[in-house]
Order: structure tokens, then sequence, then C-alpha cells
């Protein structure tokens, strides 16, 4: 009996991991999202010292999640969305605003992709 316990708040635990992860990705993804979105705004509005803040400040939130995201999700992915932020903070420096919209929506779509390419879906199981 004591290791059907055992096994049981085993398994709870690692399914609460999980979830928590999951949560947390989620929520670094809306707020990267909302980030990017600040700067094809502001490049939008030809605001080019503020979209190169903006670009700036969220790839300095995004290093600074790097290590969790590292441990949960493939390299080949995070290193994707490094070389966009760093394409998107040089055409911030260079004023190009046609640039920095596109950048900002493939790299928008990038992120928030993150916490839906693992969600258990009945079609993955079957």
């Amino acid at each position: 009996m004591k290791r059907l316990t055992t096994a049981v708040m085993l398994l709870l635990a690692v399914l609460a991991l999980c979830v928590g992860t999951q949560y947390r990705l989620g929520r670094l993804a809306d707020e990267m999202a909302a980030e990017i979105d600040h700067f094809s705004l502001c490049a939008r509005e030809n605001d080019i010292q503020s979209a190169e803040r903006a670009i700036a400040g969220a790839k300095s939130d995004w290093e600074s999640s790097r290590a969790l995201l590292g441990s949960i999700l493939p390299h080949n992915e995070l290193d994707e969305i490094d070389r966009l932020f760093a394409v998107a903070l040089q055409a911030a420096e260079d004023g190009d605003v046609s640039e920095c919209r596109l950048r900002a929506a493939e790299l928008s779509n990038r992120v928030q992709h993150l916490p839906k390419r693992d969600i258990p879906k009945i079609e993955n199981i079957l």
C-alpha cells in the first residue's frame, strides 16, 4: 500500500509541475507578445527611438527567462527567436519601419507558438 501511495504522490507532483510549467510558459509568451506588439506599434508610428527601446527591453526580458526555457523547450526554437530579436533590433537601429513591422509579426508568431507546441491532444495520443 505504501508503494501505491508513493507512486500516486509522485504522479501528482509531476502533473503539478507540468501544469505549472505550461502556465508559466503561457504567461511568458503573452508578456513577450505584448512587448513585441508595442515595438510594432512604435515602428508603425515612426517613433524609432521608442521602438528600439521596446525591442531592447523585450530582448532583455527574453534573455532573463532563457534558463527556464532552455530546460523545457528545444534549443533550435530558442535560437531562432534569439536570431529574430537580433534582426528586429538591427532593423530598429537602422530605422527601417517596414522591416521592424515584418520582424515584429514573425517574432510575435514564434513566441506565441511556444506554449502551444506540446499541449496534449487526443490526436497525439491515438
